[in-house]
């Protein structure tokens, strides 16, 4: 294309996304990251409250009501009962669906050059394994009874962490916001297929399994052919999520599987669109009455609607779906989760339990083996020239961004459902609970105030 008509293919664009912006008004809103981390400790501290304060306990005990569906056949297959597993079951696999996508996006687009995503990745690996071998060793190893809960330590509450980094704003660079919530996002990702696997919900039945990676190679098919409507994958995943539940495997990792199999390339007549998108925006134009509003147009809206469906066909499946789910996931998924799970009960016995090696092993985990695993292993990928320390970030911010990975928040304690999920160990959720919002609140201070100090630093240089 000559230049002349590449800058006028991209003055479509703008104003295509003008005509995007009159479509969803509150779009921006509903994408500052920060409201959804609010709005998750909000809900958070009810939690709280209602496991511990009397008149809320009503909104404690609703999460255990019974929610069997009737129908015989989904009775049978079907291994759901309460809301609360409805919640940590269904709803957690769509948020690690997000999840799956937001990191294929990451390593496809946010890094330029394997070097670049490695460091995150040798960072995560660190984050997951450090934490965990403290945790182990201070609770004898992988044999004792309380050697589930080692995934406690080793994820990172994700919305937490980008309302933390908004909190220090421009004190922190670019760099080390990609950094650390790359690596926030993969250690979740990887605690969450590790102790899925390894701490299943009842046995593990393997012709599940089997026609479950059936599923994923028609999913990957689809892919392979680059089929870019929503609705195959999606019936897929739906079979996909009941046949992993079915199976034993935590129904998380169904969320997971198929988001690696979303499309994230299109093929595109980039001369077809642009002539289109001209034709609709002349059409838009034409139809244009500054003395008419919008709502009352329809000329106008049909040729917004026109555009907004040739801006799909254009669009990878990857980042409609991402888009689509963004307020969902931070505005539903999250706070309810929150509310379903984060209430502990604080007293007599919980806290004397707080020097147990289990609450020692979860603190000593997530504020030690966090900074030490994430700074470890990303000094080691760097010395040995296997990746490469973002330009103009120096190694106090790593350790500053290996800190507040140690805040575990949700996701730690999700972590927690499933390791103490059953058994002798389940009267330990409400210690790890405990322990995780003590941990979480510590590694926030000292991480905040770590990259504070660094970001004053950097300021003063530029001076």
């Amino acid at each position: 294309m000559s230049k002349s008509r590449i800058a006028k293919a991209r003055r479509v664009l703008n104003q295509m996304r003008s005509a995007q912006s009159i479509i969803s008004p509150f779009s921006k809103f509903f994408k500052q990251q920060t409201t959804g981390g609010i709005l998750l400790l909000t809900l958070s501290a009810i939690a709280i409250a209602a496991a511990n304060l009397p008149a809320l306990h009503w909104l404690h005990d609703f999460w255990d009501r019974d929610l069997t569906l009737t129908f015989n056949f989904v009775t049978t297959y079907l291994p759901l009962h309460t809301v609360r597993e409805w919640v940590n079951s269904g709803l957690m696999a769509i948020f690690f669906f997000f999840i799956g996508l937001e990191i294929k996006r990451e390593m496809l687009v946010e890094h330029s050059s394997s070097r670049n995503y490695l460091l995150p990745i040798f960072a995560a690996i660190g984050g997951v394994v450090v934490p965990a071998a403290i945790y182990l060793s201070i609770n004898g190893g992988a044999e004792s009874l309380s050697a589930s809960g080692w995934g406690i330590t080793t994820t990172t509450g994700i919305a937490l962490t980008i309302c933390m980094l908004s909190l220090l704003k421009s004190r922190v660079s670019l760099a080390i916001r990609i950094f650390l919530t790359s690596v926030a996002i993969m250690d979740t990702l990887a605690t969450d297929v590790i102790m899925s696997v390894l701490y299943p919900s009842h046995a593990i039945y393997y012709g599940f399994l089997v026609a479950a990676a059936v599923v994923v190679g028609l999913l990957m098919l689809l892919n392979r052919f680059r089929v870019n409507y929503a609705f195959p994958y999606l019936a897929l995943g739906i079979l996909l999520w009941f046949l992993v539940l079915r199976s034993g495997v935590h129904a998380t990792v169904a969320g997971v599987a198929l988001a690696l199999t979303i499309p994230s390339s299109i093929r595109i007549n980039q001369i077809r669109f642009y002539a289109r998108s001209k034709f609709m925006l002349e059409k838009f134009k034409e139809a244009y009455n500054s003395a008419t509003p919008l709502l009352r147009n329809e000329h106008e809206q049909q040729q917004i609607a026109n555009l907004q469906r040739e801006i799909d066909k254009a669009t990878p499946l990857i980042l409609r779906a991402e888009n689509a789910l963004y307020s969902w996931v931070h505005f539903c998924i999250m706070p309810i989760f929150a509310l379903a799970n984060i209430g502990f009960v604080v007293n007599q016995e919980a806290i004397g339990m707080l020097t147990s090696a289990t609450a020692v092993g979860i603190f000593l985990g997530l504020a030690v083996g966090k900074p030490v695993g994430v700074m470890l292993m990303s000094f080691v990928a760097v010395k040995f020239k296997l990746a490469t320390l973002p330009e103009k970030t120096r190694w106090v911010e790593i350790l500053g961004a290996g800190v507040l990975a140690g805040m575990g928040f949700s996701m730690s304690i999700f972590a927690g459902t499933v390791g103490f999920g059953s058994g002798d160990v389940a009267d330990l959720q409400n210690l790890g609970k405990l322990v995780t919002m003590i941990a979480t609140l510590f590694t926030a201070v000292c991480g905040y105030i770590i990259l504070l100090a660094a970001g004053k630093k950097n300021a003063s240089h530029a001076v």
